[in-house]
């Protein structure tokens, strides 16, 4: 009976651990610039053979705005779980196809608590510390956190030449529609000081481990928004309420 009873507490417990896994997907957001359609964003997250999990994001220009911006901007970070924390092993940028290129690296060394960054013209070394995050996988971490019902949600950041501290607060829930149909979400904001004139929003669906489904960055008077319009990798039957018209698809 004892051994039946262990048995079943361990399947239980590896049901819990297992369930918080977040699964492979591919998602594409429609990316609008004062509310024009400006082109798209896809993002995607696949576990390799050795089970290191790579979360790649891409934005790129599409119709008129492709003529005047053509870069295409790639993000990849490559991580893995460390006592159920995200745990950053290689991050990379490229901004490709316009006048201003850029490459930059960043290798985590965990033993000597520092991170490797090259830029292709001056390598350097900056110290980082425990739960030491890239800007983006971040949001895998975020995915993670809400999903343990954390409420205070503070990373630190290895971003260019040094830390940075990126607070997220939580306003409220709010149910959104994107071209797949309405959803029910938890509404969070990047905290900033009050003297920046920038603004950060995300909308992150319960029912989809807490993926944002809704981005918007607001700076110099210029509004950003990415809308998920295509997701594969979740059972999305009866996640979206509503579904709209198919000009919205496009």
């Amino acid at each position: 009976m004892a051994k039946l009873l262990a048995f079943c507490l361990l399947f239980v417990i590896h049901s819990l651990v297992y369930a918080q896994e977040i699964p492979d997907f591919s998602a594409n957001y429609l990316v609008r610039l004062n509310g024009i359609q400006a082109g798209e964003l896809k993002r995607a997250l696949k576990t390799d053979s050795s089970g290191l999990r790579h979360f790649t994001s891409s934005t790129q220009a599409k119709g008129v705005f492709a003529f005047f911006k053509p870069d295409i901007i790639e993000e990849l970070s490559i991580w893995s779980l460390d006592k159920n924390q995200v745990k950053p092993q290689f991050y990379r940028y490229q901004r490709m196809g316009g006048k201003k290129e850029k490459t930059l690296e960043m290798a985590f060394n965990w033993q000597n608590m520092q991170v490797n960054i090259d830029d292709k013209k001056h390598p350097w070394q900056l110290k980082i510390e425990p739960n030491t995050l890239d800007k983006l996988v971040y949001q895998i971490s975020l995915m993670k956190d809400l999903s343990s019902n954390i409420e205070e949600l503070n990373y630190r950041i290895a971003d260019g030449g040094k830390l940075k501290n990126y607070q997220i607060r939580v306003i409220g829930k709010e149910t959104i529609t994107t071209p797949l149909g309405e959803i029910d979400t938890i509404k969070l904001t990047r905290h900033r000081n009050k003297d920046e004139d920038r603004e950060t929003t995300l909308w992150c669906s319960p029912a989809l481990d807490y993926m944002p489904v809704k981005l918007e960055h607001i700076e110099d008077e210029t509004t950003f928004t990415a809308v998920i319009r295509q997701l594969k990798g979740f059972d999305t039957s009866n996640v979206f309420t509503t579904t709209l018209k198919n000009e919205q698809h496009q």
